[in-house]
């Protein structure tokens, strides 16, 4: 032997002294005469064979630095694989866990110890000790594994050197130079985990999966996912300089070189399995799944530089998928249940009583806003559960979720979002398509009538009369115009506070995958990604407190002590005597009475001012529609014949020509024939106007004898169902409301819609982006786009269906 050992070839007969029990072949496929194998190997295995230790522990170095190779005939690994010769010779180290029993190894319930996630206490970190040993087999004694026991990165973790805690997903990446990597001494290490017993200190021996190891056995492959297929082992190293040396021959004699290759520790993880969590924190014996990489002697001589990651990660049996697939099967089934009660609803509406395409494409378009809900509030209140229930326990219930199963949490919140952009275009649509009018009560007054509270009403072909105002018309137009894209709480309060509490206070540091719970990031977890369903998790709790703060503001204290927006509204109507008009579908729609109770409101303003005196002392009627009532909004259910009527008057306003002229009258230098078409198109206008006008004032006043309407409460159900069951032939039903129904045709009555829009945008864009601040960005100039197409659309059908021009839409 090159050792200068001679022994007869009958005792190492199962490993010739060939070239190929030196040579290794890499994946690279640079193949190297090993000098250490070739002075050490068969030295070594005759002294093993003589019950010398530390020349068994350097055979299992060897097989260790082959990746457990044993295709060669004469590996060092065949000792290790022999049962019968491990059985009857004690020196021998257990190298390798016996084939076909990592399910067995993996499933033991040999730790006593039941762990906490609490930060106070005793057993709230996982305490791995190393056995170390030098390539030639010298035992060198134990250590904690800490720093660079089980990771290359130059910073070791402080948190490392008290043991890993407990429940954390730590994650450590970096890149180095290879002459770095060179600076590490080759050694070899066998894990165990410590804990107490009975007052004892004891280990637990830690089996290592080697994924890119290579068998004679084909029936194994450690890169599967299935357990049943692994092959166990028991050692591992960092770097190995020293069985990549090649064998030099100088004048007949071997000499060693510089490494041909290296082989080093590329990914290292630690994967804790926790039992059920009727065992309150007892865990399986964990394992270490390791990764080779190698690096040639043409990259060492260019100094290259290599990645290296170190992670932990636990998993503990649980129902998640399941609890989340009933939930959504359950809410799921509900919501489209109630997506067809409103599409009934919304074709009674319509006019239309049978099923048809129209039906069952309304049908979808509800599914979609009710199935987003459906599917973003399951995921978040998932998310949420986990997130509080990892935080607060002490006694582990719940671990983190699974990469599956932040996955398909992020599936939920991007088909949510997709959804809901059906919904809001939806609903955009039905906003900017409504038939409105503005009814006008005022009439004429005689030149010499005072401003008192007496007026004459002339006839209208007397010439002796002031003629009736359009500022009041345009005045509550106006007012209507900017209403129309108002909502209940201002979005960019809502984005700029939620993204100060997530960044400048700190709660984004929440999402660490640490059981602990603060504003900053510990250093051992500066280079560990947060958990994605964790970020989701405070984004979501985060937004919804701050919306409910708002809401709380807008209710208790701006609404009510400083400004009512929407009952101003009404109010302004009320003082300017002019009724809307509202159809948002067919035969349904709302009506905002504005009558004035002192019969004009054309005035100046002392009698204005004596008016609303009179009103505040109760001298004067009430502002409601029935006499001695204060009830002036209205859900309505109009006949079919007002409905035919309506669209047969208002045609020639709806039509292309009229809405062309208003535009065409801004035109500065138009010629006679174009001002003579404008007048024509003006005085139809005008014409239809005022017969529209008369028309529903004389409807409302109950003065046409083919039609009436009658003035009543909802039932419990239909208020509950937001459905009407009167049929409105011939006669139309005005339904009280609770004093704001009208405002389902603007923003401000889909508060609901606009604000899961808002939060669902919020959340898709950090889940692709993993940040907050764009997140909240992105979703203000999406949202304001939204708005700016909506005061558009608002604003185009306001003056085609009122003939208000838009130049005096501010």
């Amino acid at each position: 032997m090159p050792d200068g050992i001679c022994v007869s070839s009958e005792i190492l007969a199962d490993w010739p002294d060939e070239r190929s029990s030196y040579t290794i072949e890499y994946k690279s496929g640079v193949k190297v005469i090993s000098a250490f194998f070739r002075r050490h190997l068969l030295s070594a295995i005759f002294k093993c064979k003589l019950r010398n230790l530390v020349a068994c522990q350097m055979v299992a170095n060897m097989c260790t630095m082959l990746l457990f190779d044993d295709y060669s005939e004469g590996s060092p690994c065949k000792l290790f694989l022999d049962p019968k010769r491990m059985l009857t010779h004690n020196n021998i180290p257990s190298l390798f866990y016996r084939e076909g029993e990592a399910l067995t190894v993996l499933n033991r319930k040999k730790i006593p110890t039941k762990y906490s996630l609490s930060s106070t206490s005793s057993v709230n970190r996982l305490n791995l000790t190393v056995s170390r040993f030098s390539p030639s087999g010298q035992f060198k004694g134990f250590a904690v594994a800490t720093g660079s026991f089980l990771q290359l990165c130059p910073e070791s973790w402080e948190v490392l050197d008290a043991g890993l805690r407990f429940g954390s997903r730590y994650h450590r990446k970096c890149t180095i130079p290879i002459q770095q990597l060179l600076n590490h001494q080759t050694e070899f290490f066998d894990l165990s985990l410590q804990y107490e017993e009975g007052g004892e200190s004891k280990f637990h021996s830690i089996p290592i999966l080697t994924q890119n190891m290579k068998t004679k056995s084909i029936s194994y492959n450690n890169e599967a996912s299935d357990p049943s297929q692994w092959l166990l082992t028991k050692r591992f190293f960092l770097v190995d300089k020293v069985s990549g040396v090649q064998t030099v021959w100088v004048d007949g004699n071997d000499q060693e070189a510089l490494p041909s290759v290296v082989r080093y520790l590329k990914s290292c993880e630690v994967r804790v399995r926790l039992r059920s969590a009727e065992d309150e924190g007892l865990i399986y014996s964990p394992l270490l799944v390791v990764h080779y990489g190698e690096v040639t002697q043409t990259e060492i001589e260019a100094n290259s530089h290599v990645d290296i990651s170190f992670s932990t990660s636990y998993d503990m049996p649980n129902n998640f998928d399941y609890a989340l697939e009933v939930s959504m099967g359950v809410l799921c089934s509900l919501s489209v249940v109630w997506s067809g009660i409103e599409t009934w609803s919304y074709s009674r509406r319509s006019g239309r009583v049978g099923i048809d395409l129209f039906t069952i494409a309304e049908l979808a378009l509800f599914s979609c806003g009710n199935l987003a809900n459906v599917f973003f509030l399951v995921v978040a209140c998932a998310s949420l559960h986990t997130f509080f229930f990892y935080k607060g326990e002490s006694v582990i219930h719940l671990l983190l979720l699974s990469s599956s199963n932040e996955n398909l949490i992020k599936t939920y919140v991007i088909v949510a979002f997709a959804l809901k952009i059906i919904e809001i275009v939806f609903m955009i649509w039905k906003q900017i398509s409504i038939d409105i009018f503005f009814i006008d009560w005022e009439r004429p007054r005689a030149l010499n009538s005072g401003n008192g509270n007496a007026q004459t009403l002339i006839d209208h072909n007397d010439g002796m009369e002031h003629p009736v105002s359009i500022w009041r018309t345009y005045l509550v137009a106006n007012e209507w115009n900017e209403m129309q894209t108002k909502r209940k709480i201002s979005l960019l309060f809502q984005l700029v506070f939620t993204v100060f509490i997530l960044k400048v206070v700190g709660v984004e540091h929440w999402a660490v995958a640490d059981p602990d719970v603060s504003t900053s990031v510990p250093t051992y977890m500066n280079d560990s990604p947060p958990c994605a369903s964790f970020r989701f998790a405070i984004a979501v709790l985060v937004f919804v407190i701050v919306y409910i703060l708002q809401r709380l503001y807008v209710v208790m204290l701006h609404e009510r002590y400083i400004r009512n927006g929407i009952q101003q509204f009404v109010d302004l109507c009320a003082m300017a005597n002019i009724s809307v008009f509202v159809l948002s579908l067919e035969n349904f729609g709302y009506y905002i009475h504005g009558r004035s109770a002192h019969g004009f409101a054309d005035t100046d303003m002392q009698t204005i001012l004596f008016q609303l005196q009179r009103e505040e002392e109760d001298l004067c009627g009430h502002r409601g529609l029935l006499p001695g009532t204060d009830h002036q909004t209205f859900e309505m259910i109009i006949p079919l014949q007002l409905r035919s009527y309506y669209r047969k008057v208002m045609a020639p306003i709806s039509s292309t020509s009229i809405v062309q002229s208003t535009k065409r009258l801004s035109s500065a230098g138009a010629g006679s024939l174009r001002s003579k078409m404008s007048s024509t198109n003006v005085d139809r206008s005008v014409q239809a106007y005022h017969t529209m006008n008369k028309f529903l004032a004389a409807f409302l006043e109950h003065a046409l004898v083919d039609l009436d309407y009658e003035v009543k409460e909802k039932s419990m159900s239909e208020s509950l169902l937001d459905i009407e069951f009167s049929e409105s032939l011939d006669k139309g039903v005005f339904f009280v409301d609770n004093g704001h129904s009208f405002d389902k045709i603007l923003f401000y009555g889909n508060e609901f819609t606009l604000t899961t829009f808002d939060l669902m945008l919020f959340s898709f864009i950090e889940i692709l982006t993993q940040d907050y601040l764009l997140a909240a960005i992105l979703t203000g100039a999406i949202s304001q786009i939204l708005v700016t197409v909506r005061i558009i659309g608002g604003k185009r059908n306001l003056a085609r269906k009122t003939l208000i021009d838009e130049r005096f839409l501010i």
